[in-house]
């Protein structure tokens, strides 16, 4: 009895040990598997990041040649054409070219109200202001307060509640815009508290910080908005309807439409011939601030390798030799 129970024992020591044997071989198998595929994840994604570098340097080069092709830039042009699938080895691409000059230039409120106006050239430098001023003795924020009203449909109040508060979180004071302006005494306030920029703003997406801004409104003027190091013209060639109806006070909103219209028989050669269009007949408009050339683009995109995907967003300049250069690149983001 007692050799049977040992062997008993003995049997169950030897099950045990091979439970125990498994169930630590299952794991190191499952953490193996886990390692391989992380690696592999880590792989594409750096994969697809490298493909990303290398759009960038095509599309610079496709920058330079149109550079050198033509005087001003319209949506007529190569850059301008969308790249809905283009195969890459273990994945593809999507995405497109988009002048940030066509967009309202958030960063420009950061000259405004101090007489620092541009001429037409992209490279007038940005002052930094006061919160001195009211909307209507400020032309840019007079445009942005109508481009809110417009794009997000919203109420005077409420555009100018942003506008100034816009204004606010770039300018380099702590004094609130009057009457609607906010600075670090009304985000303080908040749950949970956060102090305002106070320099000029690096994203668009900054704009959801600023009062007002409700999730809906910044999803309506986020397809309107850039944010560039220094104060731009918008190319009347590539600017959507929303943001050529703001370029003078008292245009009809349909303005817009027709000058969208207007330049797709052919884009304007010159800001002169732009304020000939019929559209405007009639309107005493300021050509400060309009253009019909770009140096600012922004490349935006999707690439998929396997099962990794990116959703990349690069910021191009060009100079006025041609010279294009990366000023910044995010993902997920711009």
């Amino acid at each position: 009895m007692r050799a049977r129970a040992q062997r008993g024992v003995a049997l169950l020591t030897a099950m045990l040990i091979v439970a125990l044997v498994a169930i630590i071989g299952s794991g190191m198998l499952s953490q193996m598997n886990l390692a391989l595929h992380r690696s592999g994840n880590i792989w594409q994604s750096e994969q697809a990041w490298w493909y990303a570098v290398g759009i960038e340097n095509w599309l610079g080069k496709l920058l330079r040649q149109d550079a050198q092709l033509t005087d001003i830039d319209s949506l007529e042009e190569p850059w301008a054409e969308p790249v809905d699938y283009l195969p890459l080895d273990g994945g593809a691409l999507k995405g497109r070219l988009i002048d940030l000059q066509g967009r309202f230039n958030l960063n420009n409120l950061a000259s405004s109200g101090t007489g620092a106006t541009g001429d037409g050239d992209t490279n007038t430098s940005i002052a930094p202001i006061t919160s001195t001023g009211a909307t209507e003795n400020d032309p840019v924020l007079a445009q942005f307060q109508r481009l809110i009203e417009l794009a997000a449909d919203t109420d005077p109040v409420t555009a100018s509640t942003i506008a100034a508060s816009t204004r606010d979180w770039i300018d380099s004071d702590v004094n609130p815009t009057l009457p609607d302006g906010a600075e670090d005494d009304y985000y303080l306030g908040l749950t949970p508290p956060y102090r305002a920029g106070n320099a000029l703003m690096v994203s668009p997406s900054e704009l959801r910080l600023v009062k007002g801004v409700t999730p809906e409104i910044y999803a309506a003027l986020e397809p309107y908005i850039c944010t560039l190091p220094q104060n731009t013209t918008i190319n009347v060639n590539t600017a959507p309807a929303a943001v050529l109806a703001t370029i003078a006070p008292d245009l009809p909103p349909t303005t817009g439409e027709s000058l969208v219209k207007s330049r797709e028989d052919e884009p304007w050669q010159s800001v002169e011939a732009f304020l000939q269009d019929p559209a405007l007949a009639g309107r005493q408009i300021n050509s400060t601030g309009l253009s019909v050339v770009t140096s600012y683009f922004l490349a935006s995109g999707q690439i998929t390798v396997d099962k990794a995907q990116i959703q990349f967003f690069s910021v191009l300049e060009r100079a006025d030799n041609g010279a294009v250069h990366v000023i910044e690149h995010s993902t997920n983001v711009y």
